[in-house]
């Protein structure tokens, strides 16, 4: 795949979030934009002028390629009619809306500090479908100690005993209709942009289009029947 690389943080992060994986995808030879905005701040609409602002340099012309983490995801679905997106892969995107934002968006403290993006995620956004080649990776490892709302989701039953989540999102929360490839990687939804497994994944997917999961070794994936088979990518 040809374009720059656009880097989108999620909710309540900044681009610090996203810099490790920048690093190794500069490393290929990529050029990369690693880019931040006022996630706890503005709505999905404000956060995709933001960086739209950011992105006027380039020209209609000049093929970009998202890397997204969660609500980046969104915004970029908020973006899709601007530049030239060459494709996409998103990270524990909410895609279907957040059952935790829905319930955590409740709580008057948690809606102050995180702001009104976590009220939108509390429903299905109504955002254009991600550009394609699209790659999901979803993570799996549910409640850890990493990822402090994955608590609360505990302890208040959002998901059902044995839904595929990372925490924060559920794989039925993050899968869209406009995928081409989806793995899962066991991570938590704070981690998963760093875990060894998504990193590469995310670069097989700049090369080539796709994830290539099924040529793995075996020791490398491990199959689940998820609403269909799926790879869970582990560290190598």
């Amino acid at each position: 795949m040809e374009g720059t690389v656009i880097l989108l943080h999620g909710l309540g992060r900044t681009s610090r979030s996203m810099a490790r994986l920048q690093r190794r995808i500069a490393a290929t030879g990529r050029d990369t934009r690693n880019i931040g905005y006022d996630s706890r701040r503005v709505s999905i609409r404000d956060a995709a002028e933001q960086i739209s602002s950011q992105l006027g340099d380039f020209q209609v012309e000049h093929p970009l390629i998202a890397v997204t983490h969660s609500l980046g995801g969104i915004v970029l679905r908020a973006l899709v009619s601007r530049f030239n997106w060459a494709g996409c892969v998103m990270i524990a995107p909410p895609n279907h809306g957040s059952g935790l934002a829905s319930w955590s968006a409740g709580i008057p403290p948690v809606r102050w500090l995180m702001g009104p993006a976590l009220i939108e995620l509390g429903s299905e956004p109504c955002w254009p479908s991600p550009p394609k080649p699209c790659g999901i990776i979803a993570g799996t490892a549910r409640a850890t100690l990493d990822n402090p709302p994955s608590w609360l989701a505990w302890i208040r039953g959002v998901f059902d005993r044995d839904e595929v989540h990372d925490g924060t999102v559920s794989l039925k929360e993050a899968i869209h209709s406009g995928a081409t490839d989806v793995a899962m990687v066991d991570a938590s939804h704070t981690r998963i942009m760093d875990h060894v497994a998504t990193v590469r994944l995310v670069l097989r997917f700049l090369e080539t289009g796709a994830f290539g999961t099924s040529g793995m070794e075996p020791i490398e994936v491990e199959m689940q029947s998820v609403a269909g088979s799926l790879p869970v990518v582990g560290d190598g």
